[in-house]
């Protein structure tokens, strides 16, 4: 006898979502409509935050949502830990990273395994790498065509 079985996992804590995560699908949702199903990632640790999935043709993007409280060019260049690069180099090929500033503004720039080969620097014990803002895509409506042509 073939049955789908539906079990609730309890061990997984349901409610990682942060606020600015949470309005940020809601705007990409708002956009997209009802043709992409996003998923959050219910892994607190997990490499990235969302992945979309273009319900007819089933391709799938994962994105990295960051929030910064600051205005977009406040710096010349944004932070990213490396090792969220190698995880993306061996899970996550399909990816875009985000950040978010104040006053809804967007930049984000699509992995490549280039971004492997800036210089590393230490950031609290941690290695990460600063991409120079002119490199950063900006804008929503661009993010949206992004998305939507790496869905197609």
């Amino acid at each position: 006898m073939d049955k789908f079985i539906s079990i609730k996992d309890t061990s997984i804590n349901t409610n990682v979502i942060l606020p600015s995560e949470e309005l940020f699908k809601r705007r990409l949702l708002d956009v997209l409509g009802k043709d992409f199903l996003i998923i959050k990632s219910q892994y607190k640790y997990c490499s990235i935050d969302f992945c979309i999935v273009n319900k007819f043709n089933l391709k799938i993007l994962h994105l990295e949502h960051k929030e910064r409280n600051c205005h977009k060019n406040a710096y010349p260049s944004t932070i990213i830990n490396y090792s969220k690069l190698m995880s993306y180099k061996r899970n996550y090929q399909n990816t875009i990273m985000i950040w978010g500033y104040k006053e809804n503004a967007v930049k984000y720039l699509v992995y490549n395994e280039d971004l492997l080969k800036y210089q590393t620097s230490d950031c609290k014990n941690q290695e990460v790498i600063f991409i120079q803002n002119d490199i950063l895509k900006d804008g929503f409506d661009n993010l949206i065509a992004t998305i939507i042509n790496k869905l197609k």
